[in-house]
């Protein structure tokens, strides 16, 4: 168990925005874990919801609770936490999500079989839905390709991490990029030549959240259109990152804007967005868009298009 005087192998970083009903789970995963050198640095980013009152009810003494004065955003409080943290390798978790018992263990031995390495370690996942229901999430061989397509292909959440400190401190998550901000450090970490090594046990999970950003803002394809330009135009990153990959993710954002103005009757976003994302990936970005996209544009043609949707609803009518 840490004190102040001894620094722990793992610093595990939660950080909590309005999750006074999940953060039990969270918390509780750490402290159940099998590997105990660790301390656990939950840092509140401005809550209203009582989860910053919750926090002061936790009494183990691995736990430290910071508070942000301000909501912030989760690369800040990230942040925030990496520069209290005194553990030798850094590690990450969602307020939404959870370790399983032998994550810390499985790290440190893999971590300690290659040397103890300045390094960035990674460990593969489940996801999981709010009932419990767990399915294999995609995690590839990272060794079966170079780090930017594997960055870019397959999205490896910080809870998945145990970076060095030494690593972590340089390449702090930008607080501008609020969004895919794990690709983002990953990809800096890549260019920067740190090593990297994939645990190949699943060993967390990541909790399908209704409520969370991925599943539940009304903007995350618009907010992650621009993060990705902001990632794509970083000077260390240039004639690096596969173009291939690069325009397949931007094609998507530009795919889900398309379907976004075609729900609200808006045949010039459809236009605009719809020919973007054909123009970035003709075969569509993950294979299966072009039929639903070609019947957008269509519906959103100048005239030909209200002519199209009359035909189309007389057939329906009919067939009724």
């Amino acid at each position: 168990m840490p004190t102040s005087q001894h620094a722990p192998f793992f610093s595990v970083i939660i950080p909590v925005y309005n999750r006074r009903e999940r953060i039990d789970q969270a918390v509780h995963s750490v402290l159940a874990q099998t590997f105990t050198d660790h301390e656990l640095i939950i840092v509140d980013d401005g809550s209203t919801d009582g989860s910053w009152e919750h926090l002061q009810t936790y009494t183990d003494p691995r736990i430290r609770v910071l508070r942000n004065a301000v909501n912030s955003e989760r690369c800040a409080t990230r942040n925030k936490g990496i520069a209290m943290a005194r553990g030798q390798y850094i590690c990450f978790l969602d307020s939404d999500d959870h370790h399983l018992p032998h994550h810390l263990e499985s790290l440190h031995r893999l971590i300690t079989a290659q040397g103890s390495p300045k390094a960035f370690f990674f460990s593969d996942a489940w996801n999981e839905d709010e009932q419990g229901g767990r399915t294999e999430r995609l995690c590839p061989d990272f060794q079966k390709f170079d780090p930017f397509t594997y960055f870019l292909r397959f999205t490896v959440n910080p809870q998945r991490w145990a970076v060095h400190c030494e690593v972590m401190h340089r390449h702090l998550f930008d607080p501008e990029v609020n969004i895919c901000e794990d690709m983002d450090t990953s990809l800096r970490m890549a260019a920067a030549g740190v090593p990297v090594f994939q645990l190949r046990e699943r060993t967390t999970c990541y909790v399908a959240a209704s409520d969370s950003f991925t599943h539940g803002a009304s903007d995350k394809w618009e907010r992650e259109l621009k993060n990705l330009k902001r990632i794509f135009a970083r000077p260390q990153l240039k004639g690096k990152l596969p173009k291939q990959e690069t325009d397949r993710l931007l094609s998507a954002c530009h795919y889900h804007l398309a379907q976004q103005a075609f729900l609200r009757n808006d045949a010039a976003g459809v236009r605009s967005h719809g020919l973007r994302s054909f123009h970035l990936c003709p075969t569509g970005y993950n294979g299966k868009t072009n039929r639903p996209l070609a019947v957008m544009l269509l519906y959103s043609l100048p005239l030909l298009g209200p002519i199209v949707r009359a035909v189309v609803r007389m057939g329906a009518a009919e067939a009724a």
